[in-house]
């Protein structure tokens, strides 16, 4: 990663203020493959900048987050879950950590999962009605989803109080709220299964996540 942050250094000097890696959308006991540039301001020459570096690094990172100094700051009250796995996992490479005095609150928090939920639950069956029903189309759908829907569980029991970092979120979100998320697991630990038995397993993760929707309805209320 030095040879990615001497690039940019190389290439915005003093304009560039912090370099990190994330995993903002997964969870935190997965893998850092994510990266954040943070620029003094953010122009579209400046994107087609570190389109240039990045294209170098496609294979080891996802696309990077680039920013203005004051973008996380500012977004504290709308991206309450992203903003939180930054401040408690980033890994700085460089410069300031831009996270370190932020503050979200609980309410900003209970919006976010409220309004993810809903809408990501929509988006699911919407494309289970409109995309073909192949094997690569549903695992796309399914696995893709299931990191966000993580994040989603593991604030949602952050809320109850209870801040779980490690692969036992799922086990312990059953626990507390006494329900199982056997879709979910089958998700998690199969990567590959047979169509027929992808169809079931997604059809059961559809009706979880309808659950989901219902448990934040009495916790968020």
């Amino acid at each position: 990663m030095r040879e990615f942050v001497d690039a940019l250094k190389g290439v915005f000097n003093e304009r560039l203020i912090s370099v990190g890696l994330h995993n903002i959308g997964v969870t935190s006991f997965l893998q850092n493959n994510g990266v954040f540039v943070v620029l003094d301001k953010v122009d579209p020459d400046d994107l087609i900048k570190v389109k240039k570096i990045y294209t170098k690094f496609k294979k080891r990172l996802s696309t990077p987050i680039v920013v203005n100094h004051n973008f996380f700051e500012n977004a504290s009250d709308v991206f309450c879950m992203e903003i939180l796995e930054l401040k408690e996992n980033a890994k700085i490479l460089y410069g300031e950590n831009p996270f370190e005095n932020l503050i979200v609150k609980d309410n900003d928090l209970r919006k976010q999962i409220e309004y993810e939920l809903r809408s990501k639950l929509l988006i699911l069956k919407g494309a289970f009605i409109d995309l073909p029903l192949e094997r690569k189309v549903i695992e796309n759908i399914a696995y893709r989803s299931m990191y966000n829907f993580l994040l989603i569980l593991r604030n949602i029991l952050r809320l109850k109080g209870k801040l779980i970092n490690d692969a036992t979120l799922v086990e312990v979100f059953e626990k507390e709220f006494n329900f199982p998320l056997d879709a979910f697991k089958t998700l998690r630990d199969t990567p590959k299964m047979p169509l027929d038995k992808l169809i079931e397993v997604f059809k059961e993760y559809l009706r979880e996540v309808e659950g989901l929707v219902e448990i934040s309805d009495k916790l968020l209320s």
